[in-house]
């Protein structure tokens, strides 16, 4: 049989998904393209697609686009849960192949600084901000606390206020605490 012919079964074939994930009432099923849409959209709202994703990669025959769509969503798992140096790994290729990606460098971005490779991450980030390239509140977060390890005061007082504008996938009231804080002691006359 061709390869086409797997291909669009692949395209058309049904994942055994939970109904609360699927859409429309009393369905328990949803195609491949469906699937990679909950999952990642459930990322966007700091939603953990990993059960998804799992059963994403069961599924054979995924073509080149859908194969980068499920490795960016679990790159993406990867940083929602701290397992950073997983999402770097993926990250890393996906950014090489694609290095005007904003939402590619910011993820990137913070899966270097998740490793613990805010060197490597603080000209990606400073870079994407300046363009108003970053997306979401985590991203703002991340660059103003490298920028005040580097000793940029300033830069990091207008990065946090920005990270309180933007969406944070993660969002708690210790984080929202710990971000108002640092504004505030930023804010105080440098010693």
């Amino acid at each position: 049989m061709s390869k086409l012919f797997f291909a669009s079964i692949a395209s058309l074939a049904l994942l055994s998904l939970p109904a609360s994930v699927a859409h429309g009432a009393g369905r328990d099923t949803m195609t491949l393209q469906e699937a990679l849409d909950s999952a990642e959209r459930l990322l966007d709202n700091g939603g953990d697609a990993s059960d998804i994703a799992g059963r994403l990669h069961k599924s054979r025959g995924l073509n080149k686009e859908e194969q980068r769509r499920l490795e960016l969503i679990d790159a993406r798992c990867a940083l929602l849960t701290g397992a950073y140096p997983a999402g770097e790994k993926i990250l890393a290729r996906l950014y090489k192949a694609a290095p005007d990606d904003a939402r590619l460098a910011e993820w990137y971005a913070r899966a270097l600084d998740g490793s613990g490779k805010g060197e490597v991450a603080l000209p990606l980030l400073k870079d994407l901000a300046a363009k108003d390239g970053l997306k979401d509140g985590d991203s703002y977060w991340a660059l103003a606390q490298l920028e005040r390890k580097g000793g940029d005061r300033a830069q990091a007082l207008a990065h946090a206020r920005a990270a309180l504008t933007h969406p944070i996938v993660l969002q708690s009231d210790e984080l929202d605490k710990e971000i108002h804080k640092f504004i505030a002691e930023l804010s105080k006359p440098a010693k």
